[in-house]
């Protein structure tokens, strides 16, 4: 009977032992968060993008855009069309919360339909650029691009954090 006693505590033991390593498992695996600089993540994901027919805008755009105060995130980045006749566009948030990023990719995905009607029967490669957009959620940062070359923007961005 103390035999059996004590094989119970060393099964529950180790059932606890177990549960107390998958929990650090999947605590480590679901928290992604980076601690790369806006600055940097930017910079490298910008290098990697010809940004003729784009301008670097300020926190008023990102409002006029996406409805969202920049002032609510740890940084944006944004590259927006520097004429209503193009639709290539760069947009990095850095979140100060997870907790964030459903309210932003919906905000993109908003601005991605406002945009799609705007070229939609007119602008076919623009339409088609659109079409072919990243929307890339990274722990605590987000990158939108509509841009030939957006693979190679969100593979800079994947290996910047």
């Amino acid at each position: 009977m103390n035999k059996k006693s004590v094989s119970v505590l060393t099964i529950i033991r180790i059932a606890m032992v177990a549960a107390l390593l998958i929990f650090f498992i999947v605590f480590q695996v679901g928290n992604k968060s980076s601690n790369a600089s806006l600055e940097s993540v930017s910079e490298n994901v910008v290098g990697t993008l010809d940004l003729e027919g784009m301008q670097e805008s300020n926190n008023r755009m990102f409002q006029k855009f996406y409805g969202l105060d920049a002032e609510d995130y740890e940084g944006v980045t944004l590259y927006s069309p520097a004429s209503n006749m193009d639709a290539q566009e760069l947009l990095i948030v850095k979140l100060k919360d997870t907790s964030q990023a459903e309210a932003v990719t919906e905000a993109i995905n908003s601005r991605l339909e406002t945009q799609m009607n705007s070229f939609e029967g007119y602008g076919i490669e623009q339409y088609a650029m659109l079409e072919d957009h990243v929307l890339d959620v990274q722990g605590n940062f987000i990158l939108y691009v509509v841009h030939p070359n957006a693979g190679s923007a969100d593979e800079a961005f994947r290996n910047s954090l």
